[in-house]
């Protein structure tokens, strides 16, 4: 649905080396990369080994979008190495194959998808749209336990009409970026004893932080 916003610049972007690849029914114009055709197209079957394990886990796995430390959007590499690292996040904060995890962020950033779905193999509840109200009716329908947010989805919680039954659920843990001080305080008062671990880390950087004391 975005692609008539890339339309008209094609011919730019061909001359700057851009390919473009389109997820969705066509028909495009010569040059653009139709997605569908080709997923329509491949095998079931994986390809041998030798053919997809990278020969250095420094390469290059994916891009993903992230407004970076200027602010603008961009396309930032991820390594293989990198990616592997993130599979071990949910296992630094204590969680197992047994929780289900709730995740409304867009999966186009690093949050939503390599820490979030990249779980210890844990049940992942893929929620479109955050939503402040039926949040806590979700976690008891679909038995959440961890649930990983950004700063702003807590403060909604929080901003919330007080409604009977808010300290009925399963959720023990609350992963995320961005809480505020007063927000971390509001939440585990209305909501009861939720283990709240901040974490800071950035797509392109080296260094993460986890505040493990609470």
């Amino acid at each position: 649905e975005l692609f008539g916003a890339v339309e008209p610049i094609l011919a730019e972007l061909e001359e700057d080396g851009v390919l473009v690849w389109v997820l969705g029914s066509g028909p495009y114009p010569p040059g653009v990369v139709a997605l569908q055709e080709l997923l329509d197209a491949a095998s079931e079957e994986l390809e041998p080994e030798d053919v997809w394990q990278p020969q250095d886990m420094n390469d290059t796995c994916l891009y993903i979008f992230t407004s970076g430390t200027t602010g603008l959007p961009k396309a930032a590499r991820v390594s293989h190495l990198k990616s592997i690292m993130c599979l071990s996040f949910y296992e630094l904060v204590g969680a197992s194959s047994r929780d289900v995890v709730y995740l409304a962020l867009p999966l186009y950033h690093m949050a939503g998808s390599l820490l979030g779905i990249l779980c210890t193999g844990a049940t992942c509840v893929l929620k479109e749209k955050f939503s402040a109200s039926q949040f806590w009716d979700d976690c008891r329908a679909e038995g959440v336990t961890v649930f990983q947010y950004i700063g702003e989805l807590c403060r909604y919680l929080v901003n919330q009409p007080q409604r009977p039954g808010e300290r009925e659920h399963g959720l023990r843990m609350a992963v995320g970026s961005g809480l505020r001080p007063d927000v971390w305080r509001s939440f585990l008062r209305r909501f009861g004893a939720i283990r709240i671990v901040e974490t800071y880390g950035m797509t392109e950087g080296n260094v993460t932080f986890f505040n493990y004391t609470g």
